[in-house]
């Protein structure tokens, strides 16, 4: 297989259940790395997806909602434990919080039970970037899977992609999760964290001491309307985001993500000037805000049209989506 799958997104596929500020409960296919599969997608990236989904109802429409999107589904990993379903509580600004899950404890789902003997080796030796996050490190068997996918794909010269994605009620001990996270986002090639959650996990959101923390990285600081700080090697620097008219939030940091992903590929992961960086983060905020127009996180996900718009409507300039 000769780079059939440009990108491989390896995680959890999942139902947001949001609840509006009212109390209405409304259904959305989600899960962080899908979200970004579906993003690379609809660029016209050539894009797969890895992760082990329930083959109840509910996870069989995910899937057929990831593949109606272009994205290859080949190595999913059926599961008979339940597809995960996360309430999502939004508020009147469109700002959210995790509440539990339904329908079980945060082990009893399928996303917990990926199999590292099930991985598809091959294509992840010639994949040119994992896109994945931490969620899965909770659990011993996809974590043993996440361990070892990254391990192919570097061994093979590819990009590893991490966000962050801090969720405390994914972690059964909460207490051990740090020791978990340090070594696994240490091996990135690219670090996606948003402010709040380096609050949370290392106590400050100072750009300057986490690179202290992931000094051979490529670091990313989202902070929502406030924009995104880089530290890239030598090139420190913030890009300010865009602003719009926000009705949630889910899946924007996934959005970015993409665009982050999609702007590496396209300068071969050089970086090499701030201009360069500032490119790349524009085209992600771009990304971002246009998925907080509308509620959910694959159904806000924008296309390349509506993207190519936004950013000629908010910076006067053209821009394309060149080779990757």
């Amino acid at each position: 297989m000769s780079h059939e799958n440009t990108v491989i997104c390896l995680g959890e596929l999942l139902v947001d259940q949001v609840v509006d500020a009212q109390g209405n409960r409304q259904n959305f296919p989600g899960g962080a790395p899908a979200n970004v599969a579906v993003a690379l997608a609809r660029l016209g990236l050539p894009v797969a997806f890895v992760g082990a989904v329930g083959t109840d109802d509910t996870g069989r429409h995910l899937i057929q909602v990831l593949q109606h999107c272009g994205v290859d589904c080949r190595w999913e990993q059926p599961r008979s434990a339940p597809t995960r379903i996360v309430e999502v509580n939004c508020t009147v600004e469109g700002d959210r919080t995790f509440g539990g899950f339904i329908g079980g404890a945060t082990t009893d789902f399928a996303d917990a039970h990926l199999a590292a003997q099930q991985l598809p080796l091959a294509a992840l030796s010639v994949a040119s970037v994992l896109v994945t996050g931490t969620l899965g490190l909770a659990y011993p068997a996809t974590r043993a899977a996440m361990t070892q996918a990254a391990a192919t794909l570097k061994a093979s010269g590819g990009k590893l992609v991490i966000d962050v994605n801090w969720r405390p009620t994914f972690w059964p001990d909460e207490r051990a999760a740090l020791a978990l996270l340090m070594p696994w986002l240490q091996q990135a090639d690219l670090i996606k964290v948003a402010a709040d959650e380096a609050m949370a996990l290392w106590q400050t959101d100072d750009i300057a001491q986490l690179q202290a923390q992931f000094p051979d990285t490529h670091l990313l600081l989202t902070d929502g309307a406030r924009g995104c700080q880089y530290a890239f090697a030598h090139h420190c620097g913030q890009v300010p985001a865009f602003s719009v008219s926000v009705v949630e939030t889910t899946g924007a940091g996934d959005a970015f993500l993409a665009g982050m992903v999609y702007q590496g590929l396209q300068q071969s992961w050089r970086f090499e000037t701030p201009d360069h960086i500032t490119q790349a983060i524009t085209f992600a905020n771009a990304l971002g805000a246009l998925t907080t127009l509308k509620p959910g996180a694959i159904t806000a996900l924008p296309t390349a049209t509506e993207l190519l718009d936004f950013l000629y409507t908010h910076t006067g300039k053209v821009w394309t989506l060149g080779r990757v």
